[in-house]
């Protein structure tokens, strides 16, 4: 045998028999491919694993919205007894108890601690940024609402019934503003945990003799006051926080006990609340079926109100898919789509709640991985919560268009339109954050304009599903303007140190070339031009 045949570095591997290439690893080709398939394979179901993990308690949420439409569509259908139905709703009405009681310690908490740790004239600018966000977005809301309302057009047919007596109020929009303001700075701090004030109209009786026939007459007298409805005042809460924050932040160090006590307050409710989330599939599943379940005919009432329907739902999905990433876009300069989409789980906790007060946590939580300052978004979101409703301020401009058709006015004038359109914008800022509370905002505005309440009970028809719609939005809407708080305070305070840097290097700059002797002075005065 020759030196080159026993030289195995020398040896063809073309002509080595296919048994032995198998055999060898790596050098077939079919068997290179297998593991690269093997590789993809495993990526795959380290992705999905992943992705199971971060979204799961989003995709059993959404499990639990069909599986209560489905209940609720199938149940409907055998006229389900009122007793059924608060049985069918009890894990929902739990789950709802549950998410409610931990409100006040979370907002106590973290109102005091995100005040505490800012300068007082950040707080300032950070409300002040804060209120206009608001107010903007909703006049933006309105704007779109009137647009595809006299597009889509909708109107009613028979289904109109006289609700006057059911629905009437006689609140004014002073009583409304009044009863703000008073809520604002509460008397009672325990008291601002449990209720509210508000005006009351009482009915009294007054008898009066006629004198020329003698006879007993009786009129019904609306006599004014002051009282109190149960809820809680996380308007004062966030007022008294916010000043019992400060003051920690003028007298006590940042390491003090006190404050320490309300940061681990913080983490211990923030913990029970994620227990709580874990409830949230079953607890939404049993609110969509009760409510879909309760409704008696659903056919007929998509059918005489559809086009309101479709035009709050366009206008909605416009308003959070369109207007408010545009404005979160040029602000915020990064992809607002991925911003929406970490908005998710407020969105459907509020869905399910239909009050965004109990989404708190989990908007708190969606502004942090946005990247939002946390002091920042632990201050505006509570605030958010209590005055801003741009969702809502759609919904009512719609509707109260509707109801003034459905009563005759079928060509509104410019002045009517104004003022629905002022009014839908500066009420959604009083709105409480209650289930079906723009229900009496929308009478309010109709009352000012003395337009027949004839058409509200449409509206409560449909109210199982806008009012959710609406909450969900508001809740995603809340996020994003602490985004808009947080981006245009950076951004201002960015401006002033770049034009710092800018004047204090132009200087300098202007100094060193008027201290060297080698440049010329037809050469320094075109420097000192550029």
């Amino acid at each position: 045998m020759s030196v080159e045949q026993q030289n195995p570095e020398q040896t063809n591997i073309d002509t080595l028999p296919m048994e032995v290439l198998n055999n060898i690893e790596g050098c077939h080709p079919s068997r290179q491919i297998s593991h690269d398939e093997t590789g993809n394979k495993s990526k795959l179901m380290e992705w999905v694993k992943t992705f199971l993990k971060e979204n799961c308690l989003i995709l059993l949420t959404l499990v639990g919205i069909a599986v209560g439409f489905a209940l609720g569509l199938g149940l409907q259908n055998l006229d389900p007894s009122p007793d059924l139905l608060q049985w069918l709703g009890l894990p929902g009405e739990l789950f709802l108890r549950g998410l409610k009681a931990t409100i006040v310690p979370i907002v106590v908490c973290m109102v005091i601690t995100a005040t505490s740790s800012l300068d007082p004239t950040i707080n300032r600018r950070i409300a002040i940024v804060a209120v206009g966000t608001f107010f903007f977005t909703a006049v933006l809301a309105v704007i779109v609402a009137i647009i595809l309302f006299f597009l889509l057009k909708p109107d009613a047919n028979s289904l109109l019934v006289e609700t006057t007596k059911r629905f009437g109020t006689r609140l004014g929009t002073q009583d409304v503003f009044l009863d703000l303001i008073r809520n604002i700075f509460p008397d009672n701090i325990v008291g601002a945990a449990i209720s509210q004030a508000v005006t009351e109209y009482k009915p009294e009786d007054k008898t009066s003799v006629n004198a020329s026939t003698n006879a007993t007459e009786t009129e019904v007298i609306y006599k004014k006051s002051l009282g109190q409805t149960q809820g809680v005042n996380i308007l004062g809460l966030i007022t008294i926080c916010a000043a019992v924050g400060a003051a920690a932040n003028k007298s006590l160090r940042q390491d003090s006990a006190f404050l320490s006590f309300f940061r681990q307050g913080q983490q211990i409710v923030l913990q029970v609340m994620h227990w709580l989330n874990w409830t949230t599939p079953v607890g939404v599943a049993s609110l969509v079926a009760q409510s879909i379940a309760s409704v008696s005919d659903i056919s007929a009432v998509f059918y005489s109100i559809g086009r309101l329907v479709i035009c709050v739902v366009v206008g909605l999905t416009f308003h959070q898919l369109v207007t408010l990433p545009a404005i979160l876009a040029v602000l915020w300069r990064k992809n607002p789509f991925m911003f929406l989409a970490r908005c998710v789980k407020p969105f459907f906790v509020g869905f399910a709640a239909t009050a965004t007060a109990v989404a708190l946590p989990h908007m708190l939580e969606a502004s942090i991985q946005n990247g939002v300052s946390v002091s920042v978004s632990e201050f505006v979101i509570p605030m958010s919560v209590s005055l801003h409703a741009d969702a809502s301020a759609l919904y009512i401009a719609s509707a109260s268009l509707f109801v003034a058709q459905t009563s005759g006015e079928d060509d509104l004038d410019a002045g009517s339109i104004f003022i629905i359109a002022a009014l839908s914008s500066v009420l959604s800022l009083a709105i409480p954050s209650v289930p079906s509370a723009s229900i009496v905002t929308i009478v309010i505005i109709l009352t000012s304009l003395n337009v027949p309440l004839h058409g509200i009970a449409l509206l409560f028809t449909v109210e199982w599903l806008l009012d959710r719609l609406r909450t969900g939005v508001n809740a995603t809407s809340h996020v994003i303007c602490s985004a808009y708080t947080d981006a245009i305070c950076n951004v201002r305070k960015q401006r002033v140190t770049e034009a710092t840097h800018v004047r204090e290097n132009t200087w300098d700059m202007e100094v060193r070339i008027e201290s060297e002797p080698w440049i010329d002075q037809q050469d320094k005065d075109q420097i000192s031009k550029l």
